[in-house]
């Protein structure tokens, strides 16, 4: 879960704990070395965070996958509903674009269904 704000991580931190173990990141550098240290199965980002963004984190991260032969699901859970931002997340390689608040069952559900589809 890669978040500037606390409240955001804890709220998916909380939700999702029963059921994975998770990371936690406050801006996209952090989610790199995340990426580059651990095997991640799914990324769930924000998009305004300090030092690097998470588009750009997407994008690093997509850049550093093409020597791999992986992919990590990116979730995107923002307060943007600006629908240029969601068409360059996309874009840049994210899986999906939730908008802030984000139910709490719709949230496991994607996380589940991508989870799934990664181990297929």
């Amino acid at each position: 879960m890669a978040d500037d704000n606390p409240v955001n991580q804890k709220l998916v931190y909380y939700t999702l704990k029963r059921f994975y173990d998770i990371e936690l990141a406050s801006n996209g550098e952090e989610v790199i070395s995340l990426v580059k240290s651990k095997s991640i199965d799914l990324i769930l980002m924000d998009l305004a965070m300090p030092v690097m963004d998470g588009a750009q984190a997407t994008e690093e991260i997509r850049q550093m996958e093409k020597d791999k032969n992986t992919r990590i699901p990116i979730i995107f859970i923002t307060t943007s509903d600006i629908e240029k931002d969601r068409i360059n997340c996309l874009s840049l390689g994210a899986d999906d674009y939730l908008i802030k608040p984000v139910n709490t069952n719709i949230l496991i559900s994607k996380v589940r269904s991508y989870l799934e589809e990664k181990a297929i």
